[in-house]
């Protein structure tokens, strides 16, 4: 996430960081932390259940809960597998992706560059 300060803002932070004795990325992660509203274990919850109550309604395919290293190592897999042409293809989407978020004014990485 990129955060577009002013330099009186940034002058702000540092100072501020300064005083308590911590970096400025410290200090910023410090009070996101602070101000964001807490969810607790029970709400995460809910709201898997929710999910899960939403897709069975719909007929959407349940999947289950898999380690997101899991399924890298999967996609790495069958990443292997991909023919040139299949590999040129995904190269075009993430470039049509990436045009397309660049024209929103988001600035992402979405994927490594090899």
């Amino acid at each position: 996430m990129i955060i577009d300060l002013t330099p009186s803002e940034e002058a702000q932070i540092s100072a501020a960081a300064r005083e308590t004795g911590l970096s400025a990325v410290e200090l910023v992660e410090l009070w996101i932390k602070e101000h964001l509203p807490s969810v607790s274990v029970m709400d995460r919850n809910d709201v898997d259940a929710k999910l899960r109550k939403l897709q069975e309604l719909d007929g959407t395919k349940l999947l289950p809960d898999i380690p997101t290293r899991t399924l890298f190592a999967q996609w790495a897999e069958e990443d292997t597998k991909m023919t040139d042409d299949e590999r040129e293809s995904e190269d075009r989407l993430w470039e049509d992706i990436e045009q397309g978020l660049a024209e929103n004014g988001r600035v992402l990485q979405l994927r490594q560059l090899s």
